[in-house]
């Protein structure tokens, strides 16, 4: 049980990191470069999961079974925790319908994620 906590939180540190250094990054690019509201989004997300899954990893490498389940509750600790990460840097504090789909997305993602890396473990 301890390896499988110290996991969940090396796992969401991992991928809070990835994260965040990402944003930052994806900041000053668009400081440089003009991008539209749609492509910040979708960059945005995109960094999200890739997070997520490298998260994942390193549960998937800890964990004999329900590695889907340990995926998904990966999807959600980091969703929460990025969440007030970025409240903090933003100052602002809302929690709206939004961070219920995006929780549900991130621990679809985290399933997913887990399910791919056993798939590959398997080959």
């Amino acid at each position: 049980m301890k390896n499988i906590v110290s996991a969940h939180i090396r796992g969401a540190i991992y991928a809070l990191a990835l994260t965040v250094s990402g944003i930052f990054g994806f900041a000053i690019l668009l400081k440089y470069v003009g991008l539209g509201g749609g492509a910040v989004t979708a960059i945005t997300q995109a960094l999200k999961a890739i997070s997520i899954f490298f998260g994942v990893m390193v549960i998937v490498k800890n964990v004999a079974k329900r590695a889907w389940l340990h995926g998904g509750i990966l999807g959600v600790i980091y969703t929460a925790a990025i969440f007030l990460i970025l409240s903090v840097i933003d100052k602002g504090f809302n929690l709206t319908e939004g961070f219920i789909f995006e929780s549900a997305f991130a621990g679809v993602l985290g399933i997913v994620s887990a399910m791919l890396l056993r798939l590959r473990k398997r080959a």
